[in-house]
């Protein structure tokens, strides 16, 4: 989400129906999972590769483009085919190829390449870990979930709570109102979905509420590059919401650290998914 308070109430309705469609449509293709997973991902990152270049490139834009996307494509197409390995090599090689391309100092170059990883690297642990047997679609389920509740209960704790501001210099309008009934809406969400999955409330209360958590940090980062940048959104590609980056920002941190749980701790994995243990 762009920003946790927005004033502007005649935009809650235009906000709500695309969360509504984009959400449905993210569940599909999660259920569905296979090509149908991996195109809705290989769209998202299209999408995302565009924003990130149109905010952080100087024109012409085309060859930055053409590299971000054409890595984090290759890099979705490996995770479908069950070779995370090769995702994480062609990641390294279109943002090697960013570096070397983008003109400028180290740390404008250094920009240009972790904007590949950025855009690639979590749509790509998406599709592989809903490729994973048994554990593959209640974790992407479980993720959407509490993302989702935190996503929504720190928008409308922040609109209608108000009070301090987090970080006024990143966003003015992101409030430790939102934060904090982010985080709680998380925990409950979690707890809610373990108890549907018969995994213990606690467990999933917890890593509701640290997931959460990281989601909202991954919002925040976002708003950090959108004022290095000098933007308000990643792009206006969807109403209500702004741009792709900004609707699936909590989401990308996400996925990335329930990845890093399953491949370090997998016997934490197991207590928080029993059916595919």
């Amino acid at each position: 989400m762009s920003d946790w308070a927005d004033p502007h109430a005649d935009q809650l309705l235009i906000r709500v129906a695309s969360g509504l469609t984009l959400g449905g449509l993210g569940v599909a293709a999660a259920v569905a999972g296979g090509p149908w997973l991996a195109a809705a991902a290989a769209a998202a990152v299209t999408a995302m590769s565009f924003e990130w270049v149109r905010m952080s490139e100087p024109a012409p834009r085309g060859l930055a483009w053409a590299t971000a996307a054409i890595g984090a494509l290759a890099a979705v197409m490996a995770a479908s085919w069950g070779r995370f390995e090769v995702s994480v090599a062609a990641l390294a090689l279109a943002a090697l190829v960013s570096f070397m391309r983008r003109a400028g100092g180290g740390a404008v170059r250094a920009q240009a390449a972790f904007g590949v990883a950025y855009i690639g690297l979590a749509p790509a642990a998406l599709v592989a870990i809903r490729g994973e047997p048994g554990l593959g679609l209640i974790a992407v389920l479980g993720l959407f979930t509490v993302i989702w509740a935190a996503d929504i209960a720190a928008y409308f704790g922040g609109r209608f709570i108000g009070g301090p501001r987090l970080a006024p210099s990143l966003s003015p309008r992101k409030t430790w109102a939102g934060v904090i009934c982010g985080a709680l809406a998380a925990g409950v969400a979690g707890s809610a979905f373990g108890a549907q999955i018969g995994a213990t409330a606690t467990g999933w209360a917890l890593a509701g509420l640290v997931l959460g958590v990281i989601g909202l940090a991954g919002d925040l980062f976002e708003s950090l590059c959108k004022r290095r940048f000098g933007v308000k959104d990643a792009s206006g590609l969807i109403p209500g919401h702004g741009g792709v980056l900004d609707r699936l920002d909590s989401l990308i941190f996400a996925t990335l650290s329930l990845g890093l749980l399953a491949a370090v701790a997998p016997a934490l994995t197991a207590q928080l998914f029993p059916a595919a243990a």
